[in-house]
């Protein structure tokens, strides 16, 4: 589990630093903060992020932001939250092609900032595009705390979120009206039951083997009629089988067959 990447473009250094004040205080990790589309360019091949936060207007910059975002876009797309003190049509319109997951209007507070983040991975997940007028005034967050991905997702723990990569999952146990999920070397309490957990992340590594566990097929080493065992770390872990499962188990693996 890591906390979610950051990278911040802003021209304005004041404003720059009081964003990394701010992202790192809500727990974020800040990958480099630049003022220009070049170096921005730099630092986004030498660490992926997992959210831009860009202004669109850049002093002394071959691109403008807007610019900026179209040529990463062409490299991964990831989701983008553009600064702007122009709430204006014409800058709008010009950003509305590269679909951005939100905009975040100067000046803004902290909490501005945190609910931006909120519907830009909302937003993003659902490949929906940003409304402008929607961040010109104060919104309460999204209700969905868990954003998913092809092969990850984001989980919010207090107030910062966290990528889980599904390889990474050895199960998943249903607590009542929370779920448990168990990595190689972490383990955190999200809340919402199994079920809905299914729903949002759908990968097929991931198999239901009881009503109370899903677990990684790539994490099984040996099954039998009533249990199976899983590989988490340097020990091995015990999930049992609901007999209504069994079955999807035993033809999720290919056997050989005898003469």
């Amino acid at each position: 589990m890591n906390r979610l990447k950051i990278l911040i473009v802003e021209d304005d250094l004041v404003l720059a630093e009081q964003l990394r004040e701010e992202l790192a205080n809500l727990g974020y990790v800040i990958t480099d903060v630049v003022s220009n589309s070049d170096d921005a360019q730099r630092a986004f091949k030498r660490q992926l992020p997992d959210l831009l936060l860009c202004d669109i207007g850049l002093d002394n910059s071959k691109l403008d932001g807007i610019g900026l975002v179209d040529r990463l876009n062409k490299i991964v797309r990831i989701p983008v939250v553009f600064l702007t003190a122009f709430g204006d049509e014409a800058t709008t319109e010009r950003a509305k092609s590269l679909k951005p997951a939100y905009y975040l209007i100067k000046p803004h507070n902290p909490v501005q900032l945190q609910i931006a983040i909120d519907f830009a991975l909302d937003n993003y997940t659902r490949n929906e595009m940003a409304d402008p007028h929607h961040s010109l005034s104060f919104q309460q967050p999204p209700p969905c705390l868990l954003y998913s991905a092809d092969d990850f997702f984001f989980v919010k723990d207090g107030y910062t979120y966290v990528r889980i990569n599904v390889a990474d999952i050895v199960y998943v146990e249903a607590l009542g009206s929370t779920v448990r999920i168990v990595t190689d070397n972490n383990s955190l309490v999200f809340s919402t039951n199994l079920s809905s957990f299914i729903r949002q992340v759908t990968h097929q590594s991931l198999l239901r083997i009881h009503r109370s566990y899903l677990v990684n097929s790539h994490k099984i080493i040996s099954f039998e009629r009533g249990r199976t065992f899983l590989a988490k770390k340097d020990e091995k872990v015990e999930i049992p089988v609901g007999q209504t499962y069994r079955e999807d188990l035993q033809q999720r693996f290919p056997r050989l067959l005898a003469d």
